[in-house]
């Protein structure tokens, strides 16, 4: 199997056509969490944004190990990219500018559930570099 890398990109093209992905955190105990995510990205990282305190921070914050899969199509056309990594929390300038860039792409959608333009201080904005585990259609 050829490995394929995030910066490539037909990968890039594919998560740029891409609104929601599947995050996996590990639990307390050990189990998967499976939530869907809104999610930006560049050649070399894929970021997301979450309310602090929900389990899924909970859970990076113990444990940054993370899946995320992308998926698209149905029945004789399916894409699926199927990704790993360690998520990291960002701080200070890096996350506001994750921040707009989040809001930019889901735009109206983000002032509403913002409460206005600005990124709220009880978000956290967490990415990671990502390997590909599976890539397929794509």
């Amino acid at each position: 199997m050829v490995q394929r890398e995030f910066s490539e990109s037909a990968i890039q093209d594919y998560l740029a056509d891409t609104d929601v992905v599947f995050l996996a955190t590990v639990g307390s105990g050990g189990a998967p969490l499976g939530m869907a995510m809104w999610f930006v990205h560049d050649i070399d990282r894929l970021v997301m944004v979450s309310v602090d305190g929900l389990a899924k921070v909970r859970n990076i914050e113990r444990d940054p190990r993370v899946s995320v899969v992308a998926e698209s199509g149905g029945r004789g056309s399916i894409a699926v990219l199927a990704m790993a990594g360690e998520a990291e929390f960002m701080s200070g300038e890096e996350r506001l500018k994750w921040g707009e860039r989040f809001r930019q792409k889901y735009d109206p959608h983000m002032e509403g559930i913002w409460g206005g333009p600005a990124l709220p201080e009880d978000r956290r904005v967490f990415g990671l570099r990502p390997r590909i585990l599976s890539a397929l259609g794509i």
